[in-house]
């Protein structure tokens, strides 16, 4: 099992977390892949300091593809290779499974768009006792080095970068592109400014071009729009994306209005569906049972896809007995529309 951390870093942010490191243990950083030409000296694999590695005029390549963090004294195994396409180049590699008693350091290649300076993972992929204890270490540096951000997932962002971050967009494996607000809330953020503006719109709004595009005054095209990622595509995606965020469960009125058994957009309503019980489900103590109740706003037009797809949702092993527990609290006219949605699904 990989045990890995990611962090968004300026090269200050990487020589604190580093250096503490390098203070307690006697390490070296090992690069992964170099090339040699024929007859040429040997690349230089092995660096004994985070300087060395993360130097700003080198890092677009230096932090690629990756690093082992290795004992200094430990004989690090690398293999040759011939490149096909170029006879007069060898290709040395280090792996994990020779050298298993090591840390992953790996950095992302910038984007010509975003302007943080790096993007770090660590990983442990193997258990031995010198990568246990680094890779422990290295957490505990990243943690105290760095500001952490609530998301789906905790984001980091060394403090250096942090003084900065008005202005700074960011792109992670895993928290997708974003920029921050003042009161440091994630903020998807996208290339084309018409899109950006879009996801700035109210909610409103957005409701708005989504029955739109349900009813064929845009996306007309919607394969050939998906095909070439316009930007009302990418609209469209934007506001579907924010419905799984609805706080306010009132507006699931003005959501379930949406709903349309005839809409020829591939998977709208299935997607509609989960948005929906997602967003109920998050809200305390009972927005499930909120949900509920708001089946009667969908109208008869959209009775299959809306009524039958929530219900067909509620009724799966994730939130059966959360939805059985607020069915027995529903209103009347609500068990019994359930009970009918319920026994349709035995015929």
């Amino acid at each position: 099992m990989i045990d890995t951390i990611y962090f968004f870093a300026s090269k200050t942010d990487i020589c604190n977390i580093f250096h503490g490191i390098e203070r307690q243990f006697d390490i070296k950083y090992c690069m992964t892949e170099a090339d040699r030409e024929a007859g040429g000296e040997m690349p230089q694999m092995e660096f004994d300091t985070i300087d060395e590695i993360a130097d700003d005029c080198h890092a677009a390549h230096q932090i690629q593809p990756f690093y082992l963090i290795a004992p200094k004294t430990q004989t690090m195994k690398r293999y040759r290779q011939a490149l096909k396409d170029r006879g007069d180049i060898e290709r040395y590699r280090m792996t994990y499974t020779e050298n298993g008693n090591s840390v992953m350091l790996k950095g992302m290649r910038k984007h010509e768009d975003l302007t943080y300076d790096y993007y770090i993972h660590i990983a442990r992929n193997l258990e031995t006792e010198f990568s246990g204890e680094l890779f422990k270490k290295l957490v505990r540096e990243v943690k105290k080095n760095c500001v952490r951000i609530k998301y789906s997932t905790p984001i980091y962002i060394g403090r250096d970068m942090y003084r900065r971050k008005d202005g700074l967009v960011f792109f992670g494996e895993r928290s997708g592109c974003f920029t921050l607000t003042e009161t440091d809330e994630v903020k998807e953020w996208y290339r084309s400014p018409k899109v950006r503006e879009f996801a700035d719109k109210p909610f409103e709004e957005q409701l708005f071009f989504l029955r739109d595009v349900f009813c064929g005054k845009e996306l007309k095209d919607y394969r050939d729009e998906e095909k070439n990622f316009t930007e009302d595509y990418q609209n469209y995606r934007v506001a579907m994306s924010g419905l799984w965020g609805i706080r306010d469960l009132s507006r699931l009125k003005e959501v379930f209005e949406l709903f349309d058994d005839d809409v020829r957009v591939p998977s709208a309503m299935e997607y509609l569906c989960e948005a929906c019980v997602y967003a109920a489900s998050r809200q305390k103590p009972d927005g499930i049972g909120i949900l509920l109740e708001h089946l009667h706003d969908i109208p008869e037009k959209g009775y299959h896809c809306g009524c039958e797809g929530i219900v067909r949702i509620l009724s799966k092993k994730k939130y059966r007995e959360r939805f059985q527990e607020s069915l027995a609290g529903a209103s009347e006219d609500t068990q019994v529309l359930v009970r009918e949605i319920l026994q349709s699904f035995l015929r």
